[in-house]
């Protein structure tokens, strides 16, 4: 028979033990596990002009900074996410919303095509403004989207597809595409040839290694009625591009991922190539996408970039024009007065409100 006794007095002894380990468990789980939820912020800045590498082409150095701003991004733990709620200028996102459907390593990779796309269009771009001479060459003409919704090219070709031949004419750029067309009538039907992508994600069409299949597609062309000839109807990119412009230019991004860089890069590589200060000695934040034609693209997180931004020293920030409403409310609540906010939709639109004595016409081209 047991000593009640001694059992009692064992039981005692144990749970402290238990409930140490509990407790350990219960901090790691709370410290270290990560649950399906991100924490977003304010992030790393850095002056484009001191990143970006030229050779064979005179070069200037200047006191201002363009800086590109970035949003902070980390996977969260029970614990952080407690913090998070406590703390100004961040917010806590989904895993879905941050990553979609495809897994962190693809998330990753279309990020990266992303940033060095946004760094050979700044090339493009740049160069476009300073007539210098530039050869564009590529691997077809990646659909991004359509331009009407009856057009009939919707129900053969998807977003995501890289159209590489029209008949027997192959294609390289968007150029070449519109050229194919040159002579057809809307109502024709054409032969294209495309790349398809095997996932159904569309992103990973920036994925130059993205797995890939190729068919043939009869497409009837529609009429354009801006300039009454004929067109496929879908809004195309070249895909997987490369440029020559007669002199080496490097961007180093670092860590920094994604498409929102393209105007910081687009103005300081044209601070370095050019005599003189383009900000006029100012520390300017900057964000936002760019096309080869100069457009500003919208971009997320200007609350908590241009946080970013004050901490390192800015004091004017530019931003897209295409900012909703909602996110700009965010971007003046953050900002709090403490910088010089300036929407702009063109890269000769920044470029005359930063230099308006070098560039006050260059917005109006």
């Amino acid at each position: 028979m047991t000593d009640p006794i001694v059992s009692t007095t064992r039981s005692r002894r144990v749970w402290p033990w238990v409930a140490a380990v509990l407790l350990v468990v219960a901090v790691v789980v709370a410290f270290v596990v990560p649950v399906p939820y991100y924490l977003e912020g304010p992030g790393s800045t850095r002056a484009t002009q001191q990143f970006i590498t030229i050779s064979g082409h005179e070069s200037f150095e200047s006191e201002g900074q363009v800086r590109l701003v970035t949003v902070s991004q980390r996977h969260a733990t029970l614990a952080a996410l407690a913090l998070g709620w406590l703390r100004p200028n961040i917010d806590i996102v989904s895993e879905r919303d941050v990553i979609g459907t495809v897994d962190r390593k693809t998330e990753r990779l279309i990020n990266q095509a992303q940033m060095d796309r946004s760094k050979l269009v700044a090339l493009v771009a740049a160069f476009d403004v300073l007539g210098l001479p530039i050869t564009i060459t590529g691997h077809g003409a990646l659909v991004q989207g359509f331009a009407e919704d009856e057009v009939p090219a919707r129900s053969v070709l998807q977003v995501g597809d890289v159209i590489t031949a029209v008949g027997e004419r192959s294609i390289a750029t968007t150029t070449e595409l519109r050229s194919a067309l040159d002579g057809a009538a809307p109502g024709d039907v054409v032969t294209v040839t495309v790349s398809r992508l095997e996932s159904q994600d569309p992103l990973q069409a920036l994925i130059p290694s993205a797995q890939r299949h190729e068919l043939a597609v009869e497409v009837e062309l529609a009429r354009n009625p801006e300039e009454d000839r004929a067109m496929l109807g879908v809004t195309v990119q070249t895909f997987n591009e490369t440029v020559d412009t007669g002199f080496s230019v490097e961007f180093d991004s670092g860590g920094v991922l994604g498409p929102s860089a393209g105007l910081a890069w687009t103005l300081g590589l044209i601070d370095r190539l050019t005599p003189g200060d383009l900000t006029g000695g100012r520390v300017v934040g900057v964000t936002g996408e760019i096309d080869a034609a100069g457009n500003v693209g919208a971009i997320g997180g200007v609350d908590k970039k241009v946080v970013g931004a004050i901490r390192d020293g800015a004091t004017v920030f530019l931003y897209p024009s295409e900012t909703s409403e909602a996110d700009l409310k965010r971007l003046e609540k953050a900002a709090g007065g403490r910088i010089e906010l300036h929407a702009v939709s063109t890269l000769r639109e920044a470029l005359a409100l930063l230099d308006p004595a070098e560039y006050s016409d260059a917005a109006e081209n």
